[in-house]
């Protein structure tokens, strides 16, 4: 979608709103026809280019420090994991609750001798 840009006519100097595309546009005030070419176009843009590039700039340092911040606070849970981990293998209860199901399991599974029992 092209936007629509305001310039000041170059007889009145008034302003006037033109779309941001090259082609011929009349003043509203005073009839002037004013000519917005490519090359005006690219000679407008110099404070928007440089408010891109600073921008850019900005968006690049942020994401390098929250990439770093990120990476910094997965090494200390990383390192508090292994800490606990050292202390008290079953920490996290994982092995409790395996050993949990495999008694479950067994509890379940019927015998070879189960065949053979009356009902």
């Amino acid at each position: 979608m092209v936007k629509k840009i305001v310039i000041r006519c170059p007889k009145c100097k008034k302003k006037m709103k033109i779309m941001d595309k090259p082609a011929k546009y009349r003043c509203p005030s005073c009839g002037e026809i004013y000519k917005y070419t490519a090359l005006k176009k690219v000679a407008g843009y110099p404070g928007k280019v440089v408010a891109g590039i600073f921008q850019t700039g900005r968006d690049i340092v942020i994401g390098a420090k929250t990439k770093y911040t990120m990476a910094k606070n997965t090494a200390k849970y990383m390192k508090q994991v292994k800490k606990n981990m050292k202390a008290d293998p079953n920490w996290s209860n994982v092995k409790k609750e395996e050993n949990r199901m495999k008694e479950a399991e067994k509890a379940n599974k019927k015998s070879f001798f189960d065949k053979f029992k009356k009902k």
